[in-house]
């Protein structure tokens, strides 16, 4: 298979404006010499501590990145995300049908066309079509990122960033949505990359794992070979914090 995404020799900066007694400002790394690649189709994981450089990196890739150094290839013109809090991306002042038909718009497909899409997209992510009578805050969290993967899915993405979909859910609903994760990918042939730092939902999600740590990817491979085999002093204290030394 080809390769959807590339990055390579990936820096990213932010700008340290300085404090009273230091006034000039410097550039600091968020991301220091980036390098790996994503097959179409394929799940990535994404793994390190908050503050690595994992939503630095994401940004990067979706283009919202202004200082930046090296090179990211991404095939597939409409890439989306779907964030860890899905009720703040979901308009609160507007009923669920709405929400979901807005991006149809812009297509400027009819309004039957958009209904059938809308439709079919609810029962494709499990949810009964009532739920388009509903606002955000009427849904459960399990049901509204279920809303959020359906919205991204709805603009026939291949590329979708899943960025901590499951963290803030119940180990139950985790794994409906896991599954739910699993069964698009394979049904759509969408490639996704799964920012986590729950190297057990990692595993049960993805082909091959990233780690990083500092703005620096210190390994990656297939994910048995990593979990079984890790290289870095960092992935093995993961792997022992989880439990997973014997994965």
């Amino acid at each position: 298979m080809d390769n959807i995404l590339e990055v390579k020799n990936l820096n990213v900066y932010y700008t340290d404006k300085g404090s009273l007694w230091k006034r000039k400002e410097q550039k600091k790394h968020a991301l220091t010499d980036v390098s790996f690649f994503m097959k179409e189709g394929e799940v990535l994981g994404l793994v390190g501590e908050s503050g690595c450089g994992k939503t630095s990196l994401a940004k990067a890739i979706l283009g919202m990145q202004k200082e930046m150094e090296g090179e990211v290839v991404l095939r597939c013109s409409n890439p989306q995300m779907a964030f860890q809090d899905p009720y703040s991306s979901l308009n609160p002042s507007k009923k669920i049908g709405w929400i979901l038909e807005e991006p149809l718009k812009i297509k400027k497909l009819p309004k039957e066309e958009r209904k059938r899409r809308v439709d079919e997209m609810l029962e494709k992510v499990g949810l009964d079509l009532k739920c388009k009578e509903h606002y955000p805050n009427e849904l459960s969290g399990g049901q509204r990122q279920r809303i959020a993967i359906a919205s991204a899915l709805l603009c026939d993405t291949k590329f979708l960033i899943a960025d901590e979909p499951v963290s803030a859910l119940d180990v139950t609903i985790q794994a409906q949505i896991i599954r739910l994760l699993l069964k698009l990918q394979k049904e759509m042939g969408i490639s996704i990359l799964f920012i986590s730092h729950d190297l057990r939902v990692v595993y049960q999600m993805c082909d091959r794992v990233v780690i990083m740590q500092g703005g620096r990817i210190l390994e990656q491979g297939n994910i048995d070979e990593v979990y079984h085999h890790p290289q870095s002093d960092y992935t093995k204290l993961l792997l022992e914090a989880a439990n997973l030394e014997e994965t």
